[in-house]
């Protein structure tokens, strides 16, 4: 995990995957909906990047008192992403905002400026794109493109996560140490 100091992630309530990468001014609000014997709880998967100033905020109910994201997402700058359940291979583009208690599926991506209003489910390999004019027109998206997606991901994580790269986020970061 490389959880850059300046990001707002509480390690005691979130446990971060293998790899999964979180900038400066990055952030993980959690938020219980009622008070409960148990702290809130998020579990974020492996090869995660969270880019500076996204935001994801979740809402813990007594219902779900934990809230899984899955592996392999990216959370672009600026986005704020409220949904209560997000699978693997997602790209969320920078200030696309994703409602309070959306579902999101696997092989998605939620493009620039996209709002998905509280509760939608989003199927796996759905593209949600907003238009000049502001409509959002969703597509289904094709195997290359999902293959493509992936390599820039991990071209992504082996950046930040490799010694040998001059990006290399302990290098040019001070990182937090889980509890």
């Amino acid at each position: 995990m490389y959880v850059c100091d300046e990001a707002e992630v509480d390690l005691t309530q979130v446990s971060v995957g293998y790899k999964s990468v979180f900038h400066p001014k990055a952030a993980v609000e959690i938020y219980p909906s009622s008070p409960s014997s148990s702290p809130p709880y998020v579990t974020i998967g492996e090869r995660n990047i969270v880019d500076d100033m996204a935001i994801i905020s979740l809402t813990i109910t007594a219902e779900q008192g934990t809230i899984t994201i899955g592996d392999n997402n990216l959370f672009e700058s600026g986005c704020l992403i409220k949904a209560k359940s997000i699978g693997n291979n997602n790209w969320f583009e920078p200030k696309c905002v994703v409602g309070e208690g959306a579902v999101i599926g696997n092989c998605c991506v939620i493009g620039a400026g996209v709002e998905i209003p509280p509760l939608t489910v989003v199927n796996d390999n759905a593209i949600l794109v907003r238009l000049p004019d502001g409509r959002i027109i969703q597509r289904e998206q094709k195997e290359y493109a999902r293959k493509a997606k992936q390599m820039l991901q991990d071209k992504y994580i082996d950046a930040f996560t490799e010694s040998t790269s001059p990006s290399y986020l302990p290098r040019n970061h001070r990182m937090k140490t889980a509890p």
